[in-house]
């Protein structure tokens, strides 16, 4: 049933994923900036033959574990298959500019050195190199897609459709709910399944709005920000992964379940695209004063 009450709720957590595809952080409050999150998926594993690497060909990504410190303007990773805890600057990259397509949008990025590089090797178990966005811009090819649900219309790092994933937590508890349940029959031959909000790999996690409320909003307010929604996520068997052991639930769960009532012409949906809308249009591009988004603030949709 479609419900249309617009009630909000609250910003429950914050997660930033600096590497493409690989574990986030969570903190209480963050900057936002032109591309979303500061510093979000603003960095990327390449293999030596130009492809992107992500945890759906390599699932040993999400056990490798990032953290920033702002003041220090630096960037900590950690992988279980590395003794040494890796420290990035922000200030120290490597090589000349070079530019990359992905998902319809050129990139310009830089490398680092090859001892960086042998880490992130070591970390997943396969050649690699690390690469940062320092730019990017929609181009249209002959290949484009007529209805890909992306933001055309700003600046992008690594994402796949959009700036931000908001993920309604009454939403993952109705999917439990409905897991629960199949658990229980008795022609059930999977392992049990119970999942949490960062399953799904959310930016923003919100509390105490009706479950799939996110779906009818069109735009929405968390403390100062404002965000344009574009529509449902579609999801694939990557949210079958444990982010835990890297491994693919046998039972091919939630995915399943969710395809049994969350199916969109085609689509699985489950949880919302957002982009940022800066404001200060009289301002030039460099003065614009971005805000934070703190835990607790209330989401006003309109």
């Amino acid at each position: 049933m479609i419900r249309y009450i617009h009630q909000g709720g609250h910003l429950k957590s914050i997660t930033v994923y600096p590497i493409k595809s690989c574990g986030g952080f969570s903190v209480e409050n963050w900057p936002l900036s032109p591309s979303g999150l500061l510093h979000d998926r603003e960095w990327l594993l390449k293999s030596p033959s130009g492809e992107v690497l992500t945890q759906k060909k390599v699932p040993e990504m999400c056990r490798i574990r990032t953290s920033i410190n702002l003041s220090r303007g630096v960037m900590f990773v950690e992988s279980p298959r590395c003794e040494k805890k890796l420290e990035i600057n922000f200030g120290h990259c490597y090589g000349s500019n070079e530019e990359m397509l992905l998902q319809y949008q050129r990139y310009e990025v830089q490398g680092y050195d090859s001892d960086v590089d042998l880490w992130f090797t070591n970390a997943i178990g396969r050649p690699c190199c690390l690469l940062r966005c320092f730019a990017s811009q929609f181009c249209f090819t002959k290949s484009d897609s007529v209805g890909i649900c992306r933001d055309l219309k700003c600046k992008l790092n690594f994402v796949n459709e959009a700036q931000f994933l908001l993920i309604s937590e009454a939403s993952v508890s109705d999917l439990n709910a409905k897991l629960s349940s199949k658990n229980k029959q008795k022609d059930y031959q999977g392992e049990p399944v119970h999942v949490d909000s960062m399953r799904f790999r959310p930016n923003l996690v919100i509390t105490g709005a009706e479950p799939y409320e996110e779906d009818n909003w069109g735009s929405l307010t968390i403390g100062k920000a404002k965000f344009t929604s574009f529509g449902g996520c579609n999801r694939c068997e990557m949210i079958n992964l444990d982010p835990r052991s890297g491994q693919m639930q046998k039972s091919k769960e939630p995915l399943a379940t969710l395809a049994s009532f969350r199916r969109v012409k085609g689509k699985i949906l489950f949880g919302t695209l957002l982009r940022y809308e800066i404001s200060g249009d009289n301002l030039r591009f460099e003065d614009i004063v971005h805000p934070q988004l703190q835990v607790g603030q209330t989401v006003h949709p309109w």
